[in-house]
């Protein structure tokens, strides 16, 4: 210990001696490091895993179920309809499996009261043991059945009673009467995988979680992403929904084994043949099944800009480091005679390269906490050039530790060059 506080006390004389291309060294490489840090930030939030371990079993089945027959594009379409879930769950393969959609209603406490809007997430009960939702009061419902009972929020439950336990209370929703059974403890999937298409992988969670026999039942309508393929109408999804190819649904299946994998394929392509048989099915086989994990990348929904920034500003901060190295060997140069004169005292090498060690460390600590600033200040101007991606704008331990790694390892490679010159060149040459 006394030893590196004595290399710390030679960095500090090196760095008084000539502060300007010291500062000038710093300067550059906070803000190659800053700027990446800003758009690393965004990469490394569209790249994270929400369910790490489990979302290679999650996966999205879709059918190219579409009746007529098609002319141009045969893709399988991202929705499916009522029949196809039916049809899709109507096999004990999968251990769980969850259909479900977005929408919006308006709700409130007492019938007097103005009304607040809430996003609402009509789904089935697996939906909060394949995603690993929390439930901090109440149980969720027991099957899928058609009930008047809604799942909140612990956000939103404190919003409208000013309280989490309101379990067994009554909610208006649409001028109708539906009971609480749970409250979600906060959870916060980011990204929400299961919803991936038109960024709503960005959005918040719901409010309220609807059962969605019950939402077919009272006609509401997903918000996000719908599409039919027959003469049928939205507001009447009752019958129209049920019947008719009125798509708008998500599934999810969770399949942990490769052999449930294989058989769910199996029994799609089955599927498939039966409907053919039947003459409901006049178009190619375009089966499909997006493990979570790809679910991106399937569906093209990652933010361009994000990964061409990354790329931008990678290049960047390649740029940044090696003129700072070059400041950095300038420096080492101006200090030979103190490194010469070291060595001829009996300095060996290697403790000639603790000493850079010293002054590696002091760069970054200095470095990191000016390209921290810089970083700050460039998602703040992400957020405002991109407001879709400012849910992707925070820092976790991981991120936090990846960011200081990678500015130690830049001031260890600014340094490296230099010090490697001065404490391996010639020794005669260096006195003279």
């Amino acid at each position: 210990m006394e030893q590196f506080l004595y290399y710390l006390k030679v960095s500090s004389i090196s760095i008084k001696r000539a502060p300007l291309p010291y500062f000038l060294t710093i300067l550059i490489m906070s803000v190659g490091l800053g700027v990446f840090f800003a758009n690393a930030t965004f990469y490394y939030w569209l790249k994270h895993d929400p369910l790490p371990g489990k979302s290679a079993q999650l996966f999205h089945p879709r059918m190219n179920s579409n009746p007529n027959l098609c002319s141009t594009s045969c893709e399988a379409p991202r929705v499916l309809s009522y029949r196809d879930i039916k049809a899709l769950t109507s096999t004990d393969i999968a251990s769980a499996s969850a259909a479900m959609y977005s929408a919006e209603g308006y709700a409130k406490v007492k019938e007097q009261q103005p009304a607040t809007r809430a996003n609402i997430r009509v789904t089935q009960r697996d939906f909060f043991s394949m995603f690993d939702v929390p439930v901090l009061k109440g149980a969720v419902w027991p099957d899928n059945e058609t009930r008047m009972e809604v799942i909140i929020s612990k956000a939103f439950a404190q919003k409208m009673f000013g309280s989490d336990d309101v379990v067994g209370q009554s909610l208006i929703l649409d001028d109708r009467f539906f009971k609480v059974v749970a409250v979600l403890d906060d959870w916060g999937m980011f990204p929400r995988l299961y919803e991936p298409a038109h960024g709503g992988y960005l959005e918040p969670d719901a409010d309220l979680y609807l059962p969605l026999e019950t939402a077919y039942d009272l006609n509401y309508a997903s918000n996000r992403q719908s599409q039919s393929f027959e003469d049928a109408d939205f507001q009447k999804l009752a019958t129209d929904g049920r019947t008719k190819a009125i798509h708008q649904l998500l599934l999810w299946v969770y399949l942990p084994t490769a052999e449930q994998q294989q058989q769910y394929r199996d029994f799609m392509n089955n599927l498939v043949q039966s409907e053919k048989a039947a003459g409901r099915h006049p178009n190619a086989n375009g089966n499909l099944l997006h493990p979570m994990n790809g679910i991106m990348q399937a569906y093209d929904a990652e933010s361009q800009e994000v990964k061409a920034f990354a790329l931008v500003t990678a290049l960047f901060l390649l740029v940044c480091l090696f003129n700072a190295s070059h400041l950095s060997l300038n420096r080492y140069i101006a200090n030979q005679y103190e490194i010469s004169l070291r060595r001829a005292l009996g300095a060996s090498r290697w403790q000639l390269q603790g000493q850079m060690l010293a002054d590696v460390l002091v760069t970054a600590g200095l470095a990191l906490l000016l390209a921290v600033l810089i970083a700050l200040a460039g998602i703040a101007l992400m957020n405002h050039l991109l407001p879709d991606n400012s849910r992707m704008a925070s820092w976790d331990g991981t991120l936090i530790g990846g960011l200081v790694g990678l500015t130690l390892l830049s001031a260890y490679l600014v340094t490296l060059y230099p010090a490697l010159r001065a404490s391996f060149g010639a020794l005669n040459q260096q006195l003279k």
